[in-house]
Parts: C-alpha cells; structure tokens; sequence
C-alpha cells in the first residue's frame, strides 16, 4: 500500500478506517475478506486462518498509522476536522493514557503535518464520533473523572495542599497516597490536580521547589542503594522523585570516586587499542609457564601456622610480575582518562560502573602481586623481631610498606620488585622498630616494677615481690584493667601475652587495648609514688 498511487493509497486508508469500525472484537474473520475490504481485490492465494478480532482491530490500527505518514497531509487540507490527542482529552475530560486504549479497541488514528510543521497523531472528527457511538459503555468507563462531584474535587484539592505544604511531599507521594485515601485511580487524582493548577495559576498547590539534597542524606541514600534498596523504595521514603534520588546516588559515587588519589605508571602499550588483549594474552601465557620449584614450597617451622599459610602462594616469574604490573596500571590508567573525560552532568550509572570495574580490576592485581610478596615480609621482619616486640605488629607495618613499594615499583627499570620492596622494608623496619620500642618503654611501667609486678615466686626479695603488695596494688584498677594488666606481665599462672592476644582473648580491639594499658600503668605509677 506504501508504493500505490496518492489518490489510491487515501482510498485505501478511508476502507481501512470503515473496515476497523465495523470489526466485531470477538469474531475471528478470514485475510482474504480483510484484504478486500482494504484494497478491493481478491487476492489468488490467501492463508485459510482466521484472524482474531481483537488482534486485527490492533493491526489495521497500526496498518492506518504507518501508511498515513507517506501520504503527508496537513491538517488545514484534510476534507474533515483534526483532533490532535490534547483535543480529544480536554473534549471528553480524559486521559491520554485513555486514549491509548481507545486506540487498541479501534479508534483510528493517523498522521498528519499540523500548522507548526511537526507530524503527529491525529483523529477525523467523523471517526471519533463513530467510535463514541459505538462504545458507549467503554467510553462512559472513561470518562469517569466527570463523575466526581464538586465536594470531593475540593476534598482532592485540599488534602494535596496540606500534603504538599505540611508533610513536604512530592506531587507523586501526594497523588500515590490520595488515590489510596479516597479510593480513585490516581489518574482521577492527577486529572483533578492539573485542572486545578490550570485553572488557579496563582494558587498552584506544587510551587515550591524542592530543598536541594544535603550531603548527609545524599551519603544516607546511596548507603541504602549499595544495600540493596531501589530507587523507588527510597523515593517513597524520602517523599522525592526518583530521578532526584538517582542523581543523588550519582553525584555522592562521582564525590567518592573524584576524592581517589591514583598515581599510575605509564607505558605505551596502555594507548594501543588491543591493550588490554595483549595484557590478558601475556597473563595467561604466564600463568600456564609458571611452575613452583621445591625451594618454594619450603616452609619455615618455627612460624605461626596462620603465617605458613603465606608460603603456599607461589612466587611471581619476572614475566609474570610484569604482566601484573602492566594490568595494575593498565586499569589505573583507563580509570584515570575515564574519570577525567566524565561529564558531571551527564554521568549515568554504567558510567561510573565502569570506572569503579577498572578500580577493581586494579586492586585485583595488586593483591596477585601483594600475596605472592607477603613471605618477603615475614622474612625481613624476622631479622628485625627484638625482645618484647611482636611479630604480628612488624608484619603488619611490613605489609603497609610493601603495598606502597607496590604503588610506586615501575616494572619498565628491570628489576625485580623483591629487591626494590626488600630496601623499602629495611628501610621502614629502620625507622618503625626504635618508635615501637621506645613507645612501649613509655607505656610499660619501668624495669624495677614490672619484675617486681611479675615476680610472685619468691624469687626475688625487693618490696615489689610481696604478694600481698601486689595485690593491693592491682586493687587500684578495675576488672577489665586488672585482667589486660595480669594478662600483657604474666602475673597470674598464664606467661605473659601480647598486645593482640590479650585483646583478643578480652574482645577488644588491639588499639583499645593499648589505650586501657596506658590508663592502667598510670594508675599504678601513681599508687607506688612514680609521677
């Protein structure tokens, strides 16, 4: 029908628009029939089917639609009057989304070029009275907006107001929560609210424009999202529209993201546009060539079982260790240039996805590279263990200083990061072991004390051995004190513990635990006149 002549094609459309009054929506009728009625031929051969009639109403709708765009008339020109779908709401006081239904039950419409040259959906006046006078009960359905009277219109309005100024709801908070208080349909409640609006331009009920959204609830609100929350659920909680919470979780993720300090390592291989490919290639390559030697698998004996699992992580061949350091900075970079290229304003959720994907892929590789190295640690830290440290507490600063080594090794000079990471832990160890010693002397009562406090023996003979000193002394100090205090000097039948274990042991956190010691020592320093 697109390819036939001007004048043809018009006829056509007309027969279609007679055929699609007179469809019957629970018969089924034959192609064939259809075909003629359109276009006046028979056709040779047909398809013996039946068409349903709810479905050839829907079709011969769209069938009118799509071959009136080719025909290009304008409104002024049409033999009839054109209702464009605001007509047709404000003649019969419905709903476009009325309309759109009247559709699919067979009101024709077509396309026209209406006087501002823009092509849209109309309707022939003949064709929507036809449709009227067919489906009376549908279109009385409909309309039913006409039906609430002028109390319960002022009810509507009313009730909105003091929502709207009152509680601070948003216009669809306030149309969701009447709908329900009243019993309508919230298109009733959005119909009488816009004609309201319409009519009292200088009485709006939604002027006000909403408070911007602070950075306390904007963090509250993508805290709720990350747990899981939709938009719409926090929508309604917060009385806001949800693509005012969409940019809220944006804008508080886009803050997050701008606040990361990342420093990477240049190569020209991350401007290549099979970069990444070649970076996955090499990894791969490297994963299937590398073999754990026996002096790998070695474990030393007098280690802690929690740190012998750490010999179980093979160690990275310098191909290997290159490759990960390509992949580290590899997503660094792309984060980096994709961060810098986002505009605010129009960032979207997969926007920032992938920004936080090549974060993730980054701290991915750092952690291959961090695992294979922590042994390094544990053996530099070794050297350095002296009496009255913890090893614990030396691996834990070693580990800090081999993640920096991490962030600043450039693999590109050749060397192998275990020597760059062992001169940085040498270093660092330098540097953390006097402070930790010297920090424990300041929080450890002095030598003459402390023997004193632990010597229940009889050993020795001075006035701190005497029990019953002792006890008096520890009666300054409260439970958890007096226990963390017997506990970290060996002064019950237990030897002594560290830091980690006492706390462990009194479910604290170690850093709680040093604070109780401080507090603890203090007091007795004072019961045994030591300012």
């Amino acid at each position: 029908m697109q390819f036939t002549p001007h004048d043809t094609r018009l006829n056509q459309l007309n027969a279609a628009e007679d055929l699609l009054h007179t469809i019957d929506d629970t018969k089924a009728y034959p192609l064939e029939f259809v075909v003629f009625r359109v276009t006046g031929y028979h056709p040779r051969a047909i398809n013996p089917e039946l068409l349903a009639g709810m479905s050839l109403q829907y079709d011969l709708g769209l069938l009118i639609e799509q071959v009136s765009e080719t025909l290009e008339v304008h409104t002024g020109k049409s033999p009839e009057p054109v209702l464009s779908i605001d007509d047709v709401t404000e003649r019969f006081n419905v709903t476009s989304k009325t309309i759109q239904r009247w559709r699919r039950r067979g009101l024709p419409a077509r396309r026209f070029v209406f006087p501002d040259g823009k092509r849209r959906v109309g309707f022939l006046v003949g064709s929507v009275e036809r449709f009227f006078s067919r489906h009376r009960d549908q279109v009385a359905r409909g309309t039913n907006f006409s039906q609430v009277d002028d109390a319960e219109r002022h009810d509507v309005i009313r009730r909105a107001r003091r929502l709207a100024g009152e509680c601070g709801c948003c216009q669809k908070e306030v149309i969701r929560r009447l709908a329900r208080k009243l019993n309508r349909a919230e298109l009733t409640i959005q119909h009488i609210l816009r004609k309201y609006e319409e009519a009292n331009p200088g009485q709006a009920i939604f002027t006000a424009p909403a408070e911007p959204i602070s950075e306390l609830r904007r963090a509250k609100i993508a805290r709720a999202y990350r747990r899981g929350m939709s938009l719409a659920a926090i929508a309604r909680r917060i009385c806001r529209p949800r693509t005012a919470v969409y940019r809220a979780i944006i804008e508080e993720r886009l803050e997050r993201l701008g606040r990361r300090k990342i420093r990477f390592i240049d190569d020209p291989l991350f401007h290549q546009e099979d970069g990444h490919e070649i970076i996955d290639q090499l990894l791969k390559a490297e994963e299937l060539a590398a073999e754990i030697s026996v002096e790998e698998r070695r474990v030393p004996r007098d280690l802690p079982p929690y740190l012998q699992d750490l010999y179980r992580t093979p160690l990275l061949t310098p191909g290997r260790e290159r490759a990960l350091f390509l992949k580290f900075n590899y997503h660094k970079f792309q984060f980096v240039i994709a961060r810098r290229r986002l505009e605010p304003r129009a960032a979207r959720m997969r926007d920032l996805d992938a920004l936080e994907a090549h974060l993730q892929s980054a701290t991915v590789a750092k952690n291959s590279i961090l695992r294979a190295n922590l042994r390094l640690v544990v053996s530099i830290a070794r050297k350095h263990l002296r009496p009255g440290l913890s090893l614990m507490e030396l691996v834990s600063d070693g580990n800090i200083t081999l993640m920096r080594a991490v962030d600043g090794f450039d693999v590109q000079r050749g060397n192998k990061l275990s020597t760059y990471a062992t001169l940085a832990l040498i270093k660092g160890f330098a540097r953390s072991v006097p402070a930790m010693l010297s920090g424990q002397r300041a929080s450890s009562l002095d030598d003459r004390m402390i023997e004193g406090l632990a010597d229940q023996g009889g050993g020795r003979r001075d006035h701190f051995a005497d029990r019953d000193h002792v006890r008096v002394l520890l009666s300054n100090l409260s439970d958890r004190e007096r226990g963390l205090i017997s506990a970290r000097y060996g002064l019950g039948t237990d030897p002594s513990r560290t830091v980690d274990t006492a706390a462990r042991d009194l479910g604290i956190s170690r850093h709680r635990a040093r604070q109780i010691e401080k507090l603890a020592l203090a007091k007795l320093r004072r019961a045994v006149g030591q300012n």
